[in-house]
């Protein structure tokens, strides 16, 4: 028997994904699959992607640490430095107005 989980809206769904995902402590595999996500060029998983960078800012995650527990700071660390990476590949690929795009929307994370 498996269980289903319903939402009364996609972005809290998407919240509980991005809090489940940075919750758990498998560094290679948060940054595998935030590698993945942003890859996906019907960027279904942008909403998902701002949650996971919003949890890793100290000043936004405070409130919720407060009910959860401290973050772990490892993968605060990891995302961090995959958002910076990301930022830079995106920068020298700004070439052409497809990649001024992209670039725009990785700076929204």
């Amino acid at each position: 028997r498996s269980v289903v989980y319903t939402f009364p809206h996609l972005t809290i769904q998407e919240f509980v994904a991005a809090l489940a995902q940075f919750l758990i402590v498998d560094l290679r595999n948060i940054v595998k699959f935030l590698s993945e996500a942003h890859s996906t060029t019907d960027r279904r998983f942008e909403v998902f992607l701002r949650f996971v960078a919003g949890l890793s800012s100290p000043r936004s995650a405070r409130i919720l640490e407060e009910f959860l527990g401290p973050f772990p700071n490892e993968t605060i660390c990891r995302v961090i430095d995959w958002v910076k990476e990301e930022v830079q590949r995106q920068i020298r690929n700004a070439e052409s107005d497809y990649g001024k795009r992209r670039l725009l929307n990785t700076m929204h994370y």
